[in-house]
């Protein structure tokens, strides 16, 4: 986490962590906070990637490249309007994660939860592609935070109200421009 000038403008957040860490949950309730537009990464898989998950086999490099590069369009096209968004994506790699912070203006989340409460979650959720199997090979595939990621960790065990609470919290030390609304926020 880096202390810096970013929040002088609107931000793209990224709310990232394997899958039943909270993402979309955390990322809608974030952006009707902010009052700003918000994307679910997962819509962008294309259908090649959906029926590999569906089928339980995990997706490699190659597989999230177009994923990664459509998250990118979507972020770039949000800078250059100069509009607060929140996007969800899990976001495994370090190299990923860097590829997705090569802007300005953009604050990963990082939502750590524990393996037995994402073996819970999964369980009860039944209308998803991402099932329960497919947990050891995202956590496996999970590279830890580095020391010089832009990352702000939030413990996604928590209720959803008090997660957005710490992040904003967190977030408003690194960027006291925060307590304005993004608009307010347009350089």
């Amino acid at each position: 986490m880096k202390k810096g000038s970013t929040g002088d403008c609107p931000l793209v957040w990224v709310i990232i962590g394997v899958a039943g860490s909270g993402k979309t949950v955390i990322g809608r309730l974030l952006a009707e906070r902010l009052e700003s537009d918000f994307l679910e990464g997962d819509r962008r898989h294309p259908r090649s990637n959906i029926l590999k998950m569906q089928s339980q086999t995990p997706l490699e490099d190659a597989d999230r490249h177009q994923w990664l590069a459509e998250i990118k369009e979507d972020m770039d096209r949000a800078v250059a309007k100069k509009q607060e968004t929140v996007i969800t994506c899990s976001a495994l790699k370090v190299s990923y994660r860097k590829q997705l912070t090569a802007l300005d203006r953009v604050q990963l989340v990082w939502l750590d939860v524990s393996r037995a409460d994402l073996e819970c979650r999964l369980q009860r959720r039944g209308n998803h592609y991402m099932k329960p199997d497919m947990l050891t090979s995202q956590l496996g595939a999970f590279e830890p935070i580095e020391p010089d990621e832009n990352v702000i960790k939030i413990d996604g065990r928590l209720p959803p109200a008090k997660i957005v609470d710490e992040l904003l919290s967190q977030a408003t030390w690194l960027y006291p421009n925060l307590e304005k609304p993004w608009w307010q926020r347009v350089e």
